[in-house]
């Protein structure tokens, strides 16, 4: 099995990846834009929500800039001496947080052909491993061609509340667990699978990967894999990752799920 993700994700030519869920989007989205940026790809990592300021280590630079004609022009000075970089629209003076970008200017960011990838983090969880969504979220973009939910598996066996799960409410109303209980596979399960098919609705992106993080122990890879099972017959799933970002060999398990393998010819 590789251990490069773009590989194990299937990121070859062209692409926008939208990442939601909860339990490392932006670790995901600068391992990814580094993986890409090496192999030569011209990347953008960003965001329709917020997101800390990168540091040097995650985006060598980040643009704040609000109009998408500057944007462009800004960014195609830039490409001449990296392959990656980041963007947002403005900074927020009391959190430090940046702005991310509406739909339409994602839109046009892509449509100037300047990029070969850009990653979107199109959801919130205020550092939490997991969560639900509101009505209003995710704020997935049209010309997405990749969705990746991730879920933090370190929240399997904690307490079904507001520490562990952005929209503890929300969670348990979707999965019937009560809040207080334990959080196990077969609720983080149905969670997804509900995720899931409401951001599909949103945009029917080309493909669809869910990735299980935090797999750092074997109980929590075991967990990834019986989670996996659960979802295998998931219609609107392409692949799912058990995986750790802060290991060496980070992935840890891949399955393709019943809607990518082959029918049999009779």
């Amino acid at each position: 099995m590789t251990n490069l993700l773009i590989d194990t994700l299937q990121l070859k030519e062209r692409g926008v990846i939208s990442l939601i869920g909860a339990g490392g989007k932006t670790s995901l989205m600068f391992r990814l834009a580094k993986e890409l940026a090496d192999s030569g790809k011209n990347v953008l990592t960003t965001t329709t929500t917020k997101i800390f300021m990168p540091n040097p280590d995650e985006s060598p630079v980040t643009i704040i800039e609000a109009d998408v004609d500057v944007l462009i022009k800004k960014s195609k000075s830039y490409l001449a001496h990296y392959h990656h970089f980041s963007a947002c629209s403005e900074r927020d003076s009391t959190t430090g947080k940046l702005n991310g970008f509406a739909l339409n200017t994602i839109t046009k960011l892509w449509m100037a052909g300047i990029f070969d990838w850009i990653i979107v983090e199109a959801d919130g969880a205020k550092r939490k491993p997991l969560k639900a969504t509101d009505t209003h979220e995710p704020v997935v973009p049209s010309v997405s061609t990749h969705l990746i939910h991730i879920t933090g598996l370190d929240a399997v066996g904690k307490s079904l509340d507001d520490k562990h799960v952005h929209r503890a409410g929300v969670f348990s109303d979707n999965t019937g667990l009560g809040l207080g209980k334990p959080i196990d596979e077969h609720a983080i399960a149905t969670s997804i699978g509900i995720e899931v098919k409401k951001a599909t609705a949103l945009r029917q992106p080309t493909f669809n990967t869910i990735f299980l993080n935090k797999a750092d122990t074997p109980d929590k890879i075991a967990s990834g894999r019986k989670i996996a099972g659960l979802l295998q017959t998931n219609q609107n799933i392409n692949q799912i990752i058990t995986a750790s970002l802060k290991n060496e060999i980070f992935i840890k398990d891949s399955l393709i799920t019943q809607k990518n393998k082959p029918k049999e010819t009779k």
